[in-house]
């Protein structure tokens, strides 16, 4: 998934909704990091909002990738889904 189709599944969503990686529990994303043409997601205790995503996002070019880091594993982002309040990146 690359910057531009994540901006635009999340343009109608509630911004306050945070954004978790699709485990079993899911895991708290945050903190963007770019690295290699990527935008990264890494892990942390508290995950990001879409509005936050968003902002740091908006600054970087619209055709970079998406990845999220679980376990030092880097994965790409091919979607996500909704669940209760919350955006799963799978």
């Amino acid at each position: 998934m690359e910057i531009r189709d994540f901006l635009t599944m999340t343009a109608d969503l509630n911004e306050n909704y945070r954004i978790y990686i699709d485990q079993t529990p899911p895991v708290p994303a945050g903190i963007l990091r770019v690295t290699d043409g990527a935008a990264v997601f890494l892990e942390t205790k508290k995950p990001l909002t879409v509005k936050d995503a968003k902002k740091q996002l908006n600054f970087l070019k619209k055709e970079q990738k998406l990845m999220f880091f679980v376990n030092e594993t880097p994965q790409y982002v091919f979607g996500l889904k909704i669940s209760n309040d919350k955006i799963l990146l799978n």
